[in-house]
């Protein structure tokens, strides 16, 4: 048996993460992650430079003005040890979990690949750069499997709230910035404007040091989880918890040169 069967990992989500409408129903302390990357960075980075999705970008692609999926992280303790962490991710049946884990942390191409309809995965396609080294197989099946939803109504949701943030305030204010230093306090100001005050803090800002300089490369946006699958909105941020970034005061958007 295909040890990625949809019907044996629905069966095991069932009991942990669905609730009879087929939303999402966790603990409260369960959230979701919406990662997104500022590819420019990323491609900067040690990490990225040799991705093949690096080796073509310009300044005139999607990925050089909007942030990117990274990807979609349910977070909750479907273990029951008590803490929500690494051993919550790979939702699938004990004797296929190794396995998966092994694969995932190889060549992302020898992971079974994610079936979505042709118009979710040339959208997908665009907002996830990284598909082109197969990143969409390590997300569903680390992450994705956990969600309790199935792989087009995952990645819909991702990509649905991917395409929201670029038209907000944020990714906007953000685009009209690359190449400049921007003030940390504007880019949360930036936020809560379009999303009211104190959402604010469900936003991480994640930065990374290029030769001394902080750079901005990834921003978390913690989520509900009732509302992952709706249009983004004030009802859709998970302020009960201050996020904690890692970027300085001001810090650098970088640009494609």
């Amino acid at each position: 048996m295909n040890m990625f069967n949809g019907r044996r990992i629905f069966a095991i989500l069932a009991a942990v993460f669905v609730c009879g409408s087929g939303a999402p129903a966790v603990a409260e302390e369960a959230s979701y992650v919406l990662a997104l990357s500022w590819q420019p960075a990323f491609c900067e980075s040690d990490n990225g430079s040799a991705k093949i999705e690096c080796r073509g970008l310009d300044d005139g692609d999607w990925a050089a003005r909007h942030f990117t999926l990274h990807g979609l992280w349910p977070n909750a303790d479907r273990n029951g040890d008590g803490r929500m962490d690494a051993g919550d991710d790979y939702c699938l049946p004990p004797e296929d979990r190794a396995r998966a884990v092994a694969l995932d942390k190889g060549d992302w191409r020898k992971l079974p690949a994610v079936n979505l309809p042709a118009d979710l995965q040339q959208r997908l396609a665009v907002v996830m750069p990284g598909t082109e080294s197969r990143l969409e197989r390590h997300q569903w099946i680390k992450h994705g499997t956990c969600s309790g939803l199935s792989a087009q109504r995952y990645f819909t949701a991702a990509v649905a709230l991917t395409d929201a943030v670029a038209e907000a305030e944020l990714g906007v204010f953000i685009a009209a910035r690359a190449g400049e230093d921007v003030a940390r306090r504007d880019v949360l100001a930036a936020f809560a404007a379009e999303f009211g005050k104190g959402s604010e803090r469900a936003l991480q800002l994640m930065c990374r040091k290029d030769e001394g300089v902080s750079v901005l490369s990834e921003i978390r946006l913690r989520l509900r989880v009732d509302a992952v699958e709706e249009t983004l909105s004030a009802r859709s941020i998970d302020t009960t918890r201050a996020a904690k970034g890692n970027c300085p005061a001001r810090f650098r958007v970088v640009g494609v040169e």
